[in-house]
């Protein structure tokens, strides 16, 4: 009995040793799974990669009143002589000019998809403030390069053959920036010595007898705080071949950006006393400021560096407002320090564009028109999709 109980497990292992054989065997012949799955998810019609090359010319948009952060010239176009006068404000923005952009992005499908749009820009040089009077003439002038990115959202539809349509929103980030701004000021009625030190305009121009005359030139950059604006198209797509499309489009780039300083890179100060007709150079110490600067060099920190606040306090270092003096005249007011940056009130600028861009789009779809007609056509046998799959 013992041996035939034997024999029966040995008979019963045996089987189920052959059995596992087996089943090892047809599952290490079969694909897994995860793979199998895979292997009947279409690719979705139209997703891929591409790459954009476009230029363009933008013109100022959303304009509003244009400004020189510089109390000595002022935050409109000023112009009085004799019996004319004409004062207007100047409207515009910091944008507007040439743009070359360059983006990438992908197509989740046919008619969404998501993009990056870098623009190197430049915004060439318009006038920001003037003074023009008699006795005083003033005006600045900025020029801004910039580099900007721009995250999108894209809605894409086409006709099937040529001719599509494509719409942009999102974001702009100014990344880079270069401000240079030019000021000239010839001054003879002493308002620089007015609006530096917080003094009413002083009568210093005597035709004829006795005048004091001040001219400054100067060439500033100026920096900003990081800042986040909005940025929207629709554009216009017309097929050159498979993978190719020329497009025109219509660009809103808008954004608002505060002042953080603005640092002199030049600067050039002379003063004259004109006595009967004749110029000398005016001596040091008889201005509230130095008389004559050959250079930026030579100038007071006070002078060739601003740095803008948010709120104008009882320790700003400014005299502007009457507070403090830059000459030591009332002893009960502190006075402030030529060695130091003037604080001025915080300023905004808009740099708003509206810009017309051409250019191309190069796609780089992994898969052929042939597995795009097999999702439409799904009578095409399986071995001739398998190939597809393949490549």
């Amino acid at each position: 009995m013992k041996k035939y109980f034997i024999s029966a497990i040995l008979s019963f292992s045996a089987v189920l040793l052959f059995a596992q054989e087996n089943i090892v065997e047809s599952v290490s012949t079969k694909e897994p799974l995860k793979l199998r799955f895979r292997k009947n998810v279409m690719r979705p019609l139209g997703k891929d990669w591409y790459i954009t090359l476009s230029g363009g010319w933008g013109m100022p948009f959303l304009s509003t009143n244009k400004r020189s952060p510089l109390k000595e010239i002022g935050d409109k176009d000023w112009y009085q002589r004799g019996g004319d006068l004409s004062v207007k404000p100047l409207y515009g923005t910091n944008g507007g000019g040439f743009a070359f952009n360059f983006g990438w992005g992908h197509m989740f499908n046919k008619n969404i998809g998501i993009d990056v749009v870098h623009t190197l820009a430049w915004h060439p040089e318009k006038l920001d403030a003037r003074i023009d009077l008699d006795n005083y003439y003033a005006t600045q002038k900025t020029g801004t390069f910039g580099v900007y990115v721009s995250p999108h959202l894209i809605m894409r539809w086409d006709n099937g053959k040529r001719f599509g349509v494509t719409g942009k929103a999102g974001l702009v980030l100014p990344i880079f920036g270069s401000t240079v701004s030019r000021a000239y000021i010839l001054d003879k009625q002493g308002r620089i010595i007015e609006t530096l030190g917080g003094y009413p305009i002083l009568p210093l121009n005597i035709p004829g007898l006795f005048g004091l005359e001040i001219e400054l030139v100067g060439k500033a950059h100026t920096s900003y705080y990081p800042t986040v604006g909005v940025s929207a198209s629709i554009g216009f797509d017309v097929k050159l071949s498979q993978r190719v499309t020329l497009f025109t489009e219509v660009r809103v780039q808008a954004y608002t950006i505060r002042l953080k300083e603005t640092i002199f890179d030049e600067f050039r100060q002379t003063a004259y006393l004109n006595v009967l007709g004749i110029k000398i150079p005016a001596p040091n110490g008889l201005l509230a400021i130095p008389s004559n600067v050959a250079n930026v060099g030579e100038a007071p920190e006070f002078l060739k560096h601003y740095v803008y606040r948010d709120e104008i306090t009882e320790s700003s270092n400014t005299a502007r407002y009457g507070y403090k003096e830059i000459i030591d005249l009332d002893p009960t007011k502190p006075q402030v320090d030529i060695n130091k940056p003037m604080d001025e009130p915080g300023v905004k600028f808009n740099a708003s564009t509206l810009y017309f861009n051409a250019g191309l789009r190069i796609d780089f779809d992994l898969w052929t028109k042939k597995l795009e007609a097999r999702r439409d056509n799904p009578s095409v046998g399986k071995k001739s999709a398998s190939k597809l799959r393949k490549r």
